[in-house]
């Protein structure tokens, strides 16, 4: 099976489409969706959303994605703006709650592919997951006034994915800042950092005066949130940014079924807010955390029912097979280019 670039898994009935989709603040950027669907059956639906500086052809996106196929789901991999392949589509850059840019997905999404959708977010597009289910719309238009759009008239609670899975999930932003920051993370932060500065230097937050000339003095991940991240997005300092944007503020609020996965030693989310948060009192959420499986790792041993041995892809699909054999799916056929 060829993998990416170029990716394109061979299964049985399978369309491959690529989409544009503006983001829904209406400033001219846009994101590339790569869409997997097959032509001769309804089925529901999967968005997967990478992390930090990863993108569509990130390997746990394109590992999950075989699998999730081979299931039988339509798949959707999300570029979140300005990476990957749609880099040059955005003239901004993403961030931990950008969930404009992920509802802007969806709804491509119910118009084109199924109306029974799944959403599925790894680390930072974890946080933007959880964010999504918990946040109402009054949320969403805060993100789209401050890129001067205009606020769109909703429900206020309304939601596109009917159930959701997050995995190695950055609960507390400002904790797991100080973790990336610390000499332990120093490799992980230095090549996120490069791959920032970059983004500034092609213009990415041309918006923050004298952006260019000042990403020399930046040195931490924090001074680059709170110089860039937080003025980009309409946020006073990196700790408001943080404390605004941290997906443990949106659990309590999240009413319909999740799985979280977390592993103790993940070495880039510090585990302290999965820790104090009380689980048991949310039922419809299936929390997982491990003793060991790094950051989006749990490779096991060697087992029939996981033959490449990694854990985290089988206990998702196990998740959303349960979910899909529950539900009646009354949809129709769906097609990229003659609307719903």
């Amino acid at each position: 099976m060829q993998k990416v670039p170029g990716y394109m898994p061979r299964v049985l009935g399978l369309v491959y489409e690529t989409a544009v989709v503006p983001t829904l603040d209406g400033n001219g950027d846009q994101l590339l969706l790569h869409v997997h669907r097959f032509h001769d059956h309804d089925q529901p639906a999967v968005l997967l959303v990478h992390g930090l500086e990863g993108s569509a052809d990130s390997h746990y996106i394109v590992k999950m994605t075989d699998k999730l196929l081979a299931a039988g789901f339509h798949v959707v991999r999300m570029n979140l703006r300005s990476c990957g392949a749609g880099r040059t589509l955005a003239r901004t850059a993403y961030n931990c709650g950008l969930t404009i840019d992920v509802e802007a997905a969806l709804k491509f999404m119910q118009e084109h592919v199924s109306r029974a959708i799944a959403l599925v977010g790894f680390s930072l597009g974890s946080n933007l997951t959880v964010k999504y289910m918990g946040e109402d719309r009054s949320e969403r238009d805060q993100q789209i006034i401050a890129r001067k759009g205009k606020p769109i008239r909703t429900r206020i609670r309304d939601r596109i994915a009917e159930v959701f899975c997050a995995i190695s999930i950055p609960l507390d932003l400002y904790a797991s800042c100080e973790y990336l920051d610390s000499d332990n993370c120093r490799i992980y932060r230095d090549a996120f950092m490069a791959d920032f500065k970059k983004k500034v230097e092609s213009g990415k937050f041309d918006q923050i005066a004298g952006a260019r000339e000042e990403i020399k003095n930046v040195k931490t991940w924090f001074d680059f949130d709170h110089y860039y991240t937080a003025p980009s997005t309409g946020f006073r300092s990196a700790v408001d940014y943080y404390a605004s944007y941290s997906s443990r503020n949106f659990v309590s609020r999240i009413d319909i079924p999740g799985l979280m996965l977390h592993a103790r030693d993940d070495p880039l989310i510090h585990p302290g807010a999965w820790e104090e948060t009380d689980w048991s009192g949310y039922k419809h959420l299936t929390a997982e955390i491990t003793e060991h499986g790094g950051h989006l790792g749990w490779l096991g041993q060697k087992h029939p029912f996981f033959p490449d041995r990694r854990w985290m892809d089988y206990r998702v699909l196990k998740y959303l097979l349960e979910w899909k054999d529950s539900r009646k799916l009354k949809t129709k056929r769906y097609s990229l280019f003659s609307g719903p």
